[in-house]
Parts: structure tokens; C-alpha cells; sequence
């Protein structure tokens, strides 16, 4: 047996004696993990105890050094994401209680309350129509929406079909077409919804924002409002 193995199995085993005594003797499975400060004061050991006659191998030195700085760098990247992590879940449940505009011609319907779609007509519209429709692809109801200006508008849905009765909770479509002044050609119309958060969902990768019955990406959330609806044309 060489001197820096004799060094360093005695190193360990005088690691191994002040971290029993350091801490209460519980059972303990598998073996035990090295930490940086441990790693480090071997290769110390190492350096002071080496025979003069049989030096530490140049080569093996550098390996770990190497080990010791990959081992540093990992630790660092570790925490820094861990760090990324919870600041980004804290940002996200901050959305809750508060008005996001996303992409997309949907809405939902909850507890009653129907949430508003944001469009935006790239010129002046003589007629506007928007038509909404129920998940199974059935027309609910038809508003008529009459002249509207270039820019962007809001319709507020106001949850009943054609015939006046309360449409039940759920999930919507929203179809905005509109035609020019001549009255024949259309208009192009962009489209965004926009309701208040009610939750977040992190069982998915990445996590959706709740919005009534509606799950949205947290890529499609282009605007978020601190409180309070948008008004503008609706029916």
C-alpha cells in the first residue's frame, strides 16, 4: 500500500468518525456521498502526504481538478435553476384574481358570467356580426353588431341565446365577420379573448392558466390587466 492510499483511506475513515459523532446514529442505507468540502480537504491530504519519491501522477492531478471544478459548476447551475424555478412559480400564481388577454376565439361561460372577446378590424366596417357557438358546434346566438370604426373593439357576451334564456356553463366560440363600406367585401378581423384567472394549473409542462372553463397556455397570454373588465361594443 502506497502513502497517499494510506492517507486517504484514513482521511476517510476520520471523516466517517466526526460524522458520527456530529449527528445522531440513525440507521443509514447505501453509501455515503462525498461533499465539495470533503472532495477538496482529500485532495489537500493528498498534496501534503505524497512520497517524495513517487510524486502524485501530473495527469491523475489534473483529473481531479477537473472533476472538482465540474462538480462545483453542477452545484451552481442546480441551485441557480431551483432559484429560476420558484421565482417563475411565484410570477405565475400572481396572475390569479386578474384580467389576461390571450389568443384565441373562445370564452367561457362561469357561474352565469360570460367573459369578453377583444378584436381588432383592420379598416372601417359598415356591419359587424359576431356568432356564437356552443361546444358541440351549434349556433347559440347572433349578434349584430352594426358600423364600427378601424382599430381594436371588445364584445361583451352577455351569456343568453337568440331567445333570452341563460346559456349553461361552459365553453364557447366566437366567430366576429365583418364587411367594408361597399358593404360586400370583407374586412379582416384579429381576434383575442380576455378573462379574470381563477387558477394554475403545474401538473403540465408548461403550466396553463385557468380562466373559467378555459386552459390556456402561458404562451398565449399576451396581456395581463390589473383588475377590472375592458368596455367597448358589445351585445
Amino acid at each position: 500500500m502506497t502513502t497517499t492510499d494510506a492517507v486517504s483511506n484514513s482521511v476517510l475513515q476520520s471523516l466517517a468518525s466526526q460524522g458520527a459523532s456530529a449527528a445522531p446514529a440513525t440507521p443509514t442505507t447505501g453509501n455515503q456521498t462525498l461533499s465539495q468540502a470533503d472532495f477538496l480537504q482529500l485532495f489537500v491530504a493528498q498534496l501534503q502526504n505524497q512520497d517524495p519519491l513517487s510524486p502524485l501522477d501530473p495527469d491523475q492531478m489534473s483529473a481531479q481538478l477537473a472533476q472538482f471544478a465540474s462538480l462545483e459548476q453542477l452545484t451552481d447551475v442546480n441551485t441557480n435553476l431551483s432559484s429560476l424555478t420558484s421565482v417563475a412559480k411565484s410570477s405565475v400564481i400572481d396572475l390569479i384574481g386578474k384580467q389576461v388577454q390571450f389568443d384565441g376565439n373562445q370564452l367561457a361561460i362561469t357561474n352565469g358570467q360570460a367573459s369578453s372577446m377583444n378584436y381588432t378590424l383592420a379598416q372601417q366596417a359598415s356591419d359587424v356580426t359576431a356568432t356564437v357557438q356552443a361546444a358541440d358546434g351549434s349556433t347559440v346566438r347572433v349578434a349584430d353588431l352594426g358600423a364600427q370604426g378601424t382599430g381594436a373593439h371588445v364584445f361583451q357576451f352577455d351569456g343568453r341565446s337568440d331567445t333570452g334564456a341563460a346559456l349553461p356553463d361552459g365553453t364557447y366560440t366566437v366567430n366576429i365577420t365583418a364587411t367594408g363600406s361597399d358593404g360586400t367585401t370583407p374586412v379582416q378581423v384579429t381576434m383575442a379573448s380576455q378573462g379574470t384567472v381563477s387558477g394554475i394549473d403545474f401538473s403540465v409542462d408548461p403550466p396553463v392558466v385557468l380562466v373559467g372553463s378555459l386552459r390556456i397556455p402561458l404562451a398565449q397570454v399576451g396581456q395581463v390587466n390589473l383588475g377590472g373588465t375592458s368596455t367597448g361594443q358589445g351585445s
